[in-house]
C-alpha cells in the first residue's frame, strides 16, 4: 500500500517551508528515518527523515517550492498487498486523511488498528538519539507539541537533564562574520541572474515585511571596552582550559540581557493584530552568525540568568552548528532581541533592521584606538561603536537613551557581568 507524509505542524507559527533538494527520486528504495529531502524553514535547513521503509512512489513537489503544513510531500509504497478490509489507496484518500500538520500518518495495518505513533522528533535529534544509542519510542518529549528535544535525549542517557542546550560535541572557535568577500561572486563579464530561494528568500521577505511594519528609530554610541578587552585577556587561559572559546559576542550577549531586565520595554514586542503591547518576561538574545547563504540568529535562551562562561559555551556551540546548519529549529525560536557583531568585518556604525516580532536590534562595530578627552587631557581609549535600532510604538527617546546608557555601563564596568543572579 502506498503511504503519504505530509509537512508536519514543527510549531511556533511556522507554516510553510521550501524544498531546497529532493536526496531521491521515484523508483528509488528507501528505509525509515533515511534523510530524503532538505527543507528550509524558520531559517533552519533541515533533513526530512523518510516515515516509512519501502519503494519512493511520487515527489509531490519540486525543488524550490514552498509547501505548507499539511500538504504532500512524498508518497512511499511499503510493498504490502491490502486486504479486502484495507481498501487499496493512499492514506490521505477520502476514508484516511491525516489531520494537517501531522507527522504521523502511519496507515492502518490489517486487522484494521493504528500502528504506534511515530515519536515526533526533528532529524538533528533523531541522529544524536542514534548515535549515543537512544531508542526515542517512549520518551516523553518536552519541546513544543510534545516534541522530544536534544535534552530529552542526553536525560535518557545520563539520567537527568543538562546543564545547557548547546549542540552535543560542537566545538569550533565562534567569530560573528566570516572574512570579506568570502561568499562574493568571482569577477564578472556579462550579468549574471541567481535565483533567490532558500534562507536568502527568507531573509528578504523579513526584511521588506520588516521595514514596511515597523518605525524603527536609531540611537549611536561609543563604549570604552579597554576594561572589558584586558578582563577578557585574563579570562581566556581558564576558559581555554575547560574548552570554551571565548570571543567577544559572549560578553556582548550577556550585557544586552542585563541591559534588557533594566529596561523591560526594550524587550517587549508589539501585537498589531491585537493593539496590545507584549512586555517579555524572559531575555532570550539572538545573535547574527553569517553563513554562504545568509544571516542566521540563534537564540541564548535566559541569557542574563546564565553565568558568562555558559553563555560563551552555548555561543560556541550554536555558531558551530549554524556555520554547517544543523542549528536546531528550537534553538533558533523564542528569540526577544538581537545582537549582531559585524566589528570582524571592520564595520562601524549602521542601522540595523528589527527581527519582527521582535522590538530592537544592537549593531557592534570594530572596537579601535581613538583619541578622547579625559579629565582635560587628549588620550587613546579603545572605542566600540554601538548602533541600536528600536520600534518607536515601544519606545521613546527616553527608553532608547537609558537603555543604551545602561548597556555602555555594564561594557565599561564588565565585572558586573561576571555577578551572577542571587
Amino acid at each position: 500500500m502506498s503511504y503519504t507524509f505530509h509537512l508536519p505542524d514543527i510549531g511556533e507559527g511556522i507554516a510553510e517551508a521550501e524544498i531546497i533538494r529532493w536526496l531521491v527520486g521515484p523508483g528509488d528504495q528507501v528505509v525509515e528515518d533515511q534523510p530524503v529531502a532538505e527543507i528550509e524553514t524558520d531559517k533552519a535547513l533541515v533533513e526530512m527523515p523518510s516515515p516509512a521503509t519501502g519503494q519512493v512512489a511520487e515527489l509531490c513537489a519540486p525543488e524550490g517550492a514552498m509547501v505548507r503544513v499539511g500538504e504532500r510531500l512524498i508518497v512511499i509504497d511499503d510493498g504490502a498487498v491490502p486486504t479486502p478490509a484495507e481498501p487499496a489507496q493512499s492514506v490521505d484518500g477520502e476514508a484516511g486523511a491525516p489531520p494537517a500538520g501531522s507527522a504521523d500518518h502511519t496507515p492502518q495495518s490489517a486487522n484494521g488498528s493504528g500502528a504506534q505513533k511515530r515519536p515526533l522528533a526533528t532529524p538533528a535529534t533523531r541522529r544524536l538519539a542514534r548515535e549515543v544509542g537512544v531508542t526515542l519510542e517512549g520518551l516523553v518529549g518536552t519541546g513544543p507539541a510534545g516534541r522530544i528535544s536534544d535534552d530529552d535525549v542526553r536525560a535518557a542517557v545520563h539520567g537527568a537533564p543538562q546543564e545547557n542546550s548547546s549542540a552535543a560535541g560542537a566545538a569550533a572557535t565562534e567569530r560573528s562574520l566570516p572574512e570579506s568577500g568570502s561568499h562574493q561572486p568571482a569577477r564578472l563579464t556579462e550579468d549574471q541572474r541567481i535565483p533567490v530561494r532558500g534562507l536568502r528568500r527568507r531573509t528578504a521577505e523579513a526584511m521588506v515585511r520588516a521595514l514596511r511594519d515597523i518605525p524603527h528609530t536609531v540611537a549611536m554610541h561609543h563604549a570604552d571596552v579597554g576594561d572589558l578587552l584586558a578582563l577578557r585577556k585574563t579570562l581566556l587561559p581558564g576558559a581555554e582550559a575547560k574548552g570554551i572559546g571565548l570571543t567577544l559576542t559572549p560578553f556582548l550577549v550577556k550585557a544586552t540581557a542585563l541591559a534588557l531586565a533594566q529596561f523591560p520595554m526594550a524587550n517587549a514586542s508589539f501585537d498589531d493584530a491585537a493593539q496590545e503591547i507584549i512586555v517579555r518576561a524572559r531575555r532570550n538574545v539572538g545573535f547574527a552568525v553569517n553563513t554562504p547563504d545568509g544571516l542566521v540568529i540563534p537564540v541564548v535562551k535566559d541569557a542574563d540568568r546564565k553565568p558568562l562562561l555558559a553563555v560563551a559555551r552555548e555561543v560556541e556551540a550554536l555558531t558551530a552548528a549554524a556555520r554547517t546548519r544543523t542549528v536546531a529549529i528550537e534553538q533558533m525560536q523564542e528569540g526577544t532581541f538581537t545582537i549582531s557583531n559585524h566589528g570582524p568585518l571592520g564595520g562601524n556604525f549602521g542601522t540595523p533592521i528589527i527581527r519582527a516580532p521582535e522590538g530592537g536590534i544592537l549593531g557592534f562595530g570594530r572596537a579601535t584606538p581613538q583619541a578622547v578627552v579625559r579629565d582635560g587631557e587628549i588620550v587613546a581609549r579603545t572605542l566600540l561603536p554601538i548602533s541600536y535600532s528600536a520600534d518607536h510604538r515601544l519606545v521613546d527617546g527616553d527608553v532608547v537613551i537609558g537603555f543604551c546608557q545602561a548597556l555602555i555601563t555594564l561594557l565599561e564596568a564588565p565585572v558586573q557581568l561576571l555577578v551572577e543572579e542571587g
